[in-house]
């Protein structure tokens, strides 16, 4: 049964808050740390914060699944899938630096119907649906103008492992010195909204998982941008480019 993409968008944006309401009263205690790895960390409050997404979700649809970077499989890209990323920035939350979302995207039968992406420090909510453009707190938002490389702010995001590393300082070589300024800012869909609300140009990464950019894509291209993934051999395991669709990008 196929469910209006208000709605869909409704039950996301709320949900989205009522993590964002339990991770900035959590962010107050002491934050278990689960694993501690040599790139990343993984809290209890991912674990708690994803529960809770679940539980608003599939509470509002039962018939649906969800694919989370805290577990759940989906169901292969048959029907409505969610796939969210609790804390997108668990380490800058983890470190102390507010800089990271509730990242919630709707699928269905593989394309992106409805996306949002959610700042509790700041209060922003990015919200998408497939034809209906893109928002933030309501107000519609588009990608940047900019069309020369010169002019642009680029994100380049580093992967957990040595190859994509590598290939990252390679990106920053060739790009520091004709990009306006680049930025590694540890959230990938905080990139990817903030190029759909023309903050910055350009998201480029190595290697990403589905759920850090599945509800940025929706974003970016309902605002006017491009998105460009490549499967890698890990499972649910991207290398994506994202820009204002403007921009000629010669290495990525």
């Amino acid at each position: 049964m196929r469910v209006p993409l208000s709605q869909l968008l409704l039950v996301a944006e709320k949900a989205a808050r009522e993590a964002g309401t339990f991770i900035r009263k959590s962010i107050l205690e002491d934050i278990v740390i689960n694993e501690s790895h040599h790139h990343d960390l993984k809290i209890q409050m991912d674990v708690d914060t994803q529960e809770l997404l679940t539980k608003a979700l599939l509470g509002a649809f039962p018939d649906h699944t969800l694919l989370g970077e805290e577990g759940g499989e989906g169901n292969g890209g048959v029907g409505y899938e969610w796939i969210v990323d609790p804390i997108d920035g668990t380490v800058n939350l983890a470190y102390g630096i507010p800089h990271f979302c509730v990242s919630i995207a709707c699928q269905l039968d593989t394309e992106i119907v409805a996306a949002v992406v959610y700042d509790p420090m700041r209060d922003e909510m990015f919200s998408a649906t497939k034809g209906g453009g893109a928002t933030l707190n309501g107000k519609p938002i588009k990608v940047s103008s900019r069309q020369k490389i010169d002019e642009a702010i680029m994100a380049l995001g580093f992967s957990k492992n040595r190859d994509s590393i590598d290939k990252c300082l390679e990106l920053y070589q060739y790009y520091a010195v004709q990009a306006r300024k680049l930025r590694a800012m540890g959230s990938a869909a905080l990139d990817m909204a903030y190029i759909a609300s023309a903050r910055i140009d350009v998201y480029i990464e190595q290697g990403i998982k589905i759920w850090d950019i599945a509800a940025g894509k929706l974003l970016i291209e309902e605002a006017g941008g491009k998105v460009v993934l490549k499967p890698r051999a890990e499972k649910h395991h991207y290398h994506i480019k994202a820009w204002n669709g403007k921009i000629e990008l010669p290495f990525e």
